[in-house]
């Protein structure tokens, strides 16, 4: 493939406003991975069904497959930086409603169920929102797989130190904690958005119909090849790919007889590989490469999540969750770095925002039926059956990989600036 280390890295970081939003994503993020590590446990702790945990996780992440393509039809005619300062604030007061549940001793199912569709509406706007304005962030497009890649590292190491942490913390002090961290954790985030500035950016005429808009980006996409292949592909791979979050908490309890710190390294060891993962689409992968590297990358995220769900030896599984991080987030940000850079611009929100239901959206369904899956059938079945399911989204890009790359090449090479 030709590999070799990429002086751009970490371009991104020029641009004060990215530097400035990347400082508070680095805190707000430790807060958020805390938090869902917490509310993960809560659930399985109060109900020790594997149905609810995943109904839970389907309710606060599927509601943007409702509302993320009229998210992304709004987002292309409206101030992207001030939709992200109101998402944030009121995902502020999901935490700290939570916090307050817990405290009182007042936290129930029911009040985990209306919680979690609450966060799921706003992240259906705010998601789509983070993904759009890193473009506006940059100060060349050359930038942008820096930038999307950065911000996958930071993703993923908050993944590797909020969930650590709140193991320990859930351990000795119960979840709510968590919660209070994470409701704290927000203000900095918001306070990075109110003093970055973003560039100028072509805008549809905000007379436009939204239900026209939104058909106008599902059209785009579905007529330009390469993004339909992806896009059917990536639809696949991202369901099932996040069911680890649902099953881990039963490979931890029952599986491998560990606790909720059995299960904090396991989600750790996912967030050190995903950082990994962010970091070499950065530093080794042209931007030609992206579309060979994600048909990659998918194969090895779902060896070695075959694997795990094969293992029984819990020293074995904690490393193998270290290289399906690496395939997972590799994967991701390849997909949204190929999407943001081929997408027009007067369209780029609605693109993101089909990658972020793709990835968001209907990871929590996949999340959800492996959860049913697992109810019935035990973990080890469901972690089977949702890699095999992944192996046909990858299987579909490897047929068609050779007509992507020919599509791609001239784009993704003037990236490159000739390399």
């Amino acid at each position: 493939m030709g590999f070799s280390f990429d002086p751009d890295t970490f371009s991104a970081l020029r641009s004060r406003s990215f530097r400035i939003f990347i400082a508070g994503q680095s805190v707000s993020l430790v807060g958020l991975w805390m938090q869902k590590m917490a509310l993960s446990w809560l659930v399985y702790r109060v109900t020790g069904s594997a149905f609810r945990l995943g109904l839970i996780e389907l309710l606060s992440q599927a509601p943007i497959i409702l509302v993320g393509l009229f998210a992304g039809a709004w987002l292309d005619r409206h101030d992207i930086r001030m939709t992200l300062i109101t998402t944030q604030t009121l995902a502020l007061i999901h935490a700290a409603v939570m916090a307050a549940l817990l405290i009182t001793d007042s936290v129930n199912f029911w009040w985990i169920l209306v919680m979690s569709l609450y966060f799921g509406l706003v992240n259906s706007v705010g998601l789509p929102a983070r993904q759009s304005s890193i473009m506006l962030m940059v100060e060349t497009k050359r930038q942008l797989k820096s930038a999307i890649a950065i911000n996958s590292m930071i993703f993923n190491l908050s993944r590797l130190i909020g969930p650590s942490i709140a193991g320990f913390i859930i351990f000795y002090t119960g979840e709510a904690a968590c919660f209070v961290i994470n409701a704290c954790a927000y203000l900095a985030v918001i306070y990075a958005l109110y003093i970055i500035k973003f560039n100028e950016r072509k805008v549809t005429a905000k007379k436009q119909n939204p239900l026209k808009a939104t058909a106008e980006g599902l059209k785009y996409v579905a007529e330009y090849f390469p993004l339909r292949i992806i896009v059917i592909s990536f639809i696949f791979y991202s369901t099932f790919s996040y069911s680890y979050a649902v099953l881990f908490p039963i490979f931890a309890k029952d599986i491998l007889e560990g606790g909720s710190r059995l299960l904090g390294f396991l989600m750790a060891g996912v967030g050190l590989g995903a950082f990994f993962g962010g970091f070499a689409v950065a530093s080794v992968i042209k931007m030609r490469q992206l579309p060979l590297s994600v048909g990659i990358t998918s194969l090895a995220y779902i060896t070695f999540y075959t694997l795990f769900a094969l293992s029984k030896d819990m020293s074995l599984s904690i490393l193998l969750t270290v290289p399906m991080g690496i395939g997972m987030a590799a994967t991701f940000t390849a997909v949204n770095t190929l999407m943001q850079s081929v997408a027009a611009e007067d369209k780029r929100s609605r693109v993101i925002s089909i990658y972020t239901i793709c990835n968001v959206g209907f990871g929590p369904v996949g999340a959800f039926l492996a959860g049913l899956m697992a109810e019935h059938t035990g973990a080890e079945a469901a972690a089977l059956v949702c890699a095999l399911i992944m192996l046909t989204g990858s299987l579909i890009l490897w047929i068609f990989m050779r007509k992507i790359n020919k599509a791609l090449f001239p784009v993704l090479a003037r990236m490159d600036g000739g390399r």
